[in-house]
């Protein structure tokens, strides 16, 4: 059974369950990381994770400066202050420091089937799609056409 909540009251569970040391998953909501995660499309699961081992390339789900969740990509780590940005974004980043991330993407289900960030599959999208940030411009503007 679904259940729809207002985000406040989600983003409150779904932290506390992550902290508890549960996974959580959750439909992706929102465009900014497409095309790899699609709006109402695809689910996501989210996993404790230390913040220690945060790194760039991987996807968390974190409050930013200006109070908002996003489910972002790590670009830059500066101590525990990060910088994220979603990858159907061209340049808006995000700040937020490592206390701040709720959990972690560990998987991605779209169409039943279960897409795991650890496989080297999704390791090699991650490392190519931090690269092509210049040109995604382009990229995005062709998924964009082959969506219509």
């Amino acid at each position: 059974m679904k259940k729809t909540l207002p985000n406040d009251l989600l983003m409150a569970e779904v932290t506390e369950l992550i902290r508890q040391g549960h996974t959580v998953t959750l439909t992706a909501r929102g465009n900014s990381m497409n095309p790899f995660i699609a709006d109402r499309r695809d689910r996501v699961i989210l996993s404790p994770c230390a913040e220690d081992r945060l790194r760039p390339g991987d996807v968390v789900l974190a409050l930013t400066d200006d109070s908002r969740y996003v489910l972002h990509r790590i670009v830059q780590r500066r101590g525990d202050e990060l910088t994220l940005m979603g990858d159907g974004n061209l340049k808006q980043t995000e700040r937020t420091d490592t206390h701040r991330v709720v959990g972690l993407l560990t998987a991605v289900i779209r169409k039943g089937r279960t897409y795991t960030t650890d496989s080297t599959a999704w390791q090699r999208y991650s490392r190519w799609w931090m690269r092509l940030t210049p040109v995604r411009r382009w990229l995005l503007a062709i998924y964009r056409r082959s969506k219509s």
